[in-house]
């Protein structure tokens, strides 16, 4: 459910925060005009507002201050802060505007960033301690969530601290996060680590702490209770486990003493969930303990045990409903009917099945209507299954009656338009919004597919919701005919107008008479037409151009869906990534899109200006400055700019000779990739002696077991990756594999394709094939049998693999897996996401693979399907045809992660040509 704030890439509505965004930056400027305080700076940077005193001295690291607010407070409370800081002349920021402070106490931001309204950089740990006892007095009695990173001040105290970076020391993880560190006293650089529990590191020194209280006995320190801890609440509930963690608090599961049962219960932290309302998450919980109670006759909820407050915080206790989600419930039944089914109809819910389920959905919305209520947020998270088939009703937080006041909230891809762009605060919507949002239940419930779209803009010019949602079912329906016979149903329920709308009674007629209407004729077809595919290039490309930044801004692209800590010069969600596909359109079609070249030029320059700007160089191909200098030297050559690609092979050359992690993505592997590509368009024997060495280095290190050979990342290793052996393209064996075929192939080592001929043993033993398809794991699990079909960890990486060394070996039985894993990636099209490393686009890639390596036109034809699955989430906007990166939530540029990755497929789609990010290989026609 979202709440308040809606999710990336949308459009927070008629938000009345809009109306105040200058409000506390005004407030601040107020206070530095009255203190008379002269050579200040006050300027907005992102999401932050800085104000500054002049020629203050910044430290790197140290004990510093957060002071919280929920965001009506946040006015009163920066007003009395500010005034405390600046007569200290203590530099600090603060959350910019009333919707960033309504997003930092939001249920779902991060818990080791969550609530911090103001930061305070003191000059010294001494100064630290006097500003935060005024601080506090300052805002003693205001209200504001506690911080849960840090410690408060005292109790109750809007006032935190925590030791932590200022400017910090630039540091670059192995795994490619680029943020301020520490510096440790042994001279080591160490992430600052934001934990949702106060974490000092042990050589941070004592905190600062304030002097005890008049006539108070000061509080003892409450730790966090050591793992294995009984906790008890309400002297009742003993926590056997934490089911989730969120910002808006834990949801438990717990047994009852006094009856042995064992029960659900959800916290609801103080003023977490707020937006300019004096409610928060408590409210909306204290309101589902009045549903549950309210809808206890009907049987269709869990039944409420006991509502309490322990310390600040309200929890609810509820019985636990046997059962399974709707959302998982539905998607392991698809799976269990897909893998049973012939590829060529992947989505196969027979229609009495899908009339069943629609009926008792229609059933339990109709039940809670006749007792006045709108669900709100009717969603596949909200609806239980129970062992006998029966549905019941959960997480009911949003249930309200028509007109009443109300926080908005919905599920993306649910939610009726009239609830979408509502005002944060505001009347509940009609029963009539349920319509929309069943609609959408049943579209998913007989395909297993989120009907979520992003959405267009600007508003203004924006389609209506059910326009898009019937090309998306007309798409599916091709090779769906269940949900051909639905789609009168869908078109009815989700009408843009609310009065439009089918009622339930129609609905429910509807589906009692399905089985005797004829199937719906087929629609013309899932492939993409020339004429779209064309216009998805061009608009994607001029959308890339429009949305660059200037040359002086630390990011050329949003990392969109990654954290901001990314390097914003690589090839995943960077510059990289970009300017190759930038690159690859200007050869395959000049006139594609106006201004390529100079794209290309302002794209390699700005990646130039800051290649030695990390503290380090990683050699990954994907998270490192591998594919930098592969993609900038494409670009320096394309453009005739031969000291540009001098200083790319110079680049490549100072990528790390040796790295503990084998990977592409992040390894070894990923560097000698590069610079045997360096090498086949240079021929500088240097970068060939390179790639020796990075191959050398796999084959030492490789190991063996029963199942064949693997490489495994050091569990020594600082890495989020430390102990991982994968199987996959990006983090496994198929992507060392592929880099040890290639570099035996084209350096004449038939050592290395050996052993990449045993790395493809060893991927054919532990594949899971069914009816003539093949799905992998992505490594050493308990059950090991996932079936992921992504390039990243799945089929079509695997397949990538396996299509270049059939074509090496000669070996038919590499091809044949090969095709098998291509059946695989066809038949997961609609459950993908659109991009290149979790989705469609790295996908069809594979499929074009096989068709060039086979001269097979229907993996061509394939490739074409996963494409028009692609512009099937299409949005619009400022005119262009787009689509959404993997969050499904906004659209960005990154190539593994957004927009360009995409546009490197249909380039190669619609002009042949070699994959990107792969050195040519031996066999391959394009």
């Amino acid at each position: 459910m979202e709440n308040a704030i809606p999710p990336h890439g949308t459009s927070l509505g008629n938000d009345p925060a809009d109306d105040a965004e200058s409000l506390l930056a005004d407030i601040a400027d107020a206070v530095l005009r009255r203190r008379a305080a002269s050579g200040w700076t006050s300027a907005r940077s992102g999401f932050w507002h800085r104000v500054e005193p002049p020629h203050w001295t910044r430290r790197a690291q140290g004990w510093k201050l957060h002071v919280s607010a929920t965001p009506l407070s946040s006015p009163v409370v920066l007003a009395r802060a500010a005034e405390v800081l600046v007569r200290r002349g203590c530099p600090f920021k603060f959350a910019a505007g009333l919707k960033e402070v309504v997003l930092l106490v939001s249920r779902n931001y991060d818990r080791g960033g969550a609530g911090k309204f103001i930061t305070a950089y003191p000059a010294g740990d001494d100064e630290c301690a006097i500003l935060a006892e005024e601080l506090h007095r300052a805002t003693a009695g205001l209200p504001g969530p506690k911080i849960l990173s840090d410690r408060p001040w005292r109790p109750g105290s809007l006032v935190h601290y925590r030791y932590g970076a200022f400017t910090g020391v630039p540091h670059l993880s192995n795994d490619g996060a680029l943020e301020p560190g520490l510096r440790a006293p042994d001279g080591t650089t160490v992430a600052d680590q934001r934990q949702a529990w106060f974490s000092p590191p042990p050589w941070a020194g004592p905190p600062p702490s304030p002097s005890p209280e008049p006539d108070r006995e000061p509080e003892p320190e409450r730790e966090p209770a050591p793992p294995g801890t009984t906790v008890l609440l309400n002297d009742r509930f003993v926590v056997t486990r934490a089911l989730k963690h969120s910002n808006k608090g834990g949801v438990y599961q717990a047994t009852d003493q006094l009856t042995g049962d064992e029960v659900i219960i959800k916290e609801a932290r103080a003023h977490v969930g707020g937006a300019l309302t004096d409610t928060d998450s408590r409210d909306l919980l204290r309101s589902e303990a009045a549903t549950l109670d309210a809808l206890a006759p009907l049987g269709l909820t869990p039944r409420k045990v006991d509502l309490f407050a322990q310390g600040d915080n309200l929890f609810l206790a509820e019985e636990l409903l046997p059962g399974t989600s709707l959302r998982v419930w539905v998607s392991d039944l698809l799976g269990r009917l897909n893998h049973r089914q012939d590829y060529a109809h992947t989505l196969g819910l027979d229609a009495g099945t899908a009339a069943e389920l629609a009926g008792k959905v229609i059933d339990l919305v109709s039940a809670v209507h006749g007792r006045g209520f709108v669900l709100r947020d009717l969603s596949h998270n909200n609806v239980m299954v129970a062992p006998d088939g029966t549905l019941r009703l959960i997480d009911l937080e949003a249930v309200a009656e028509p007109g009443r006041p109300v926080i908005r909230a919905y599920t993306p891809g649910y939610g009726a338009p009239e609830v979408v762009f509502a005002p944060d605060v505001g009347p509940s919507p009609e029963r009539t919004a349920d319509l929309f949002s069943l609609g959408a239940l049943v579209f998913f419930l007989i395909t297993g597919i989120e009907p979520d779209l992003i959405q267009d803009l600007p508003r203004a010019d924006a389609r209506g919701a059910h326009d898009r949602l019937m090309l998306l079912t007309d798409t599916v329906g091709h090779s769906h005919p269940t949900l051909r016979r639905f789609a009168p149903l869908l078109s009815g329920l989700m009408a843009d107008e609310p009065e439009r709308r089918w009622s339930l009674e129609r609905a429910r007629e509807f589906v009692r008479s399905l089985p005797a209407r004829p199937v719906a004729r087929r629609t013309p077809g899932d492939r993409i037409t020339p004429a779209t595919r064309d216009r998805l290039l061009r608009d994607g490309l001029a959308h890339l151009i429009a949305t660059m930044a200037g040359q002086e801004a630390p990011r050329l692209w949003p990392p969109g869906p990654l954290p901001d800590d990314s390097d914003p010069l690589n090839v995943q969600c960077g510059a990289a990534g970009v300017l190759a596909v930038l690159v690859r359109a200007a050869q395959a079609d000049p006139g594609l899109c106006p201004g390529l070249d100079d794209a290309i030029r302002r794209t390699a320059h700005w990646i130039d200006a800051r290649l030695r700007t990390v503290p380090k160089i990683l050699p990954g191909l994907y998270f490192g400055r591998a594919g930098t200098a592969w993609a900038l030297h494409d670009a320096a050559v394309h453009l005739g700019e031969e000291p540009l690609a001098e200083r790319a092979l110079a680049l490549a050359h100072d990528l790390p000779s040796t790295w503990p992690n084998p990977d592409v993505c992040h390894g070894a592997a990923g560097a000698g990739l590069t610079t045997l590509h360096l090498w086949q368009a240079t021929g500088e024997p240097a970068l060939a002696k390179r790639a020796l060495a990075y191959a050398d280095a796999l084959v030492e290190t490789v190991q063996r077991r029963q199942e064949g050979i693997f490489w495994r990342i050091p569990a020594d290793f600082p890495s989020g990756l430390a102990g991982v052996a994968h199987y996959g393209f990006a983090h496994g064996i198929a992507g060392i594999g592929t880099f040890l075929l290639l570099a035996g192939t084209c350096l004449g080592r038939p050592d290395y394709v050996e052993l990449a001929a045993e790395a493809g043993a060893a991927l054919a033993e532990v594949a899971i094939l069914e009816r003539g398809r093949a799905w992998w794991p992505s490594g050493e699990r308990p059950d090991g049998r996932e079936r992921l079909t992504n390039w990243c960890s799945g089929s079509s990486g695997v397949g990538t693999f396996l299509v270049r060394l059939g074509l090496v070996t000669e070996e038919p039985r590499h091809l044949e897996l090969a095709r098998q894993a291509a059946a695989a990636v066809r038949q997961d099209r609609w459950y993908s996401l659109p991009v290149a490393c979790h989705g469609l686009a790295g996908n069809a890639e594979f499929l074009l693979d096989l068709a060039d390596a086979t001269g097979d036109a229907r993996y061509a034809g394939w490739a074409g399907e996963l494409a028009a699955a692609v512009h099937a989430r299409h949005a619009l906007h400022d005119g262009r045809m787009v689509v959404p990166d993997q969050s499904l939530q906004g659209v960005s540029a990154g190539y593994n992660t957004g927009l360009a990755g995409v546009l490197g497929m249909l380039l190669r789609l619609r002009h042949g040509g070699p994959r990107l990010w792969l050195p040519a290989t031996p066999g391959l026609r394009r």
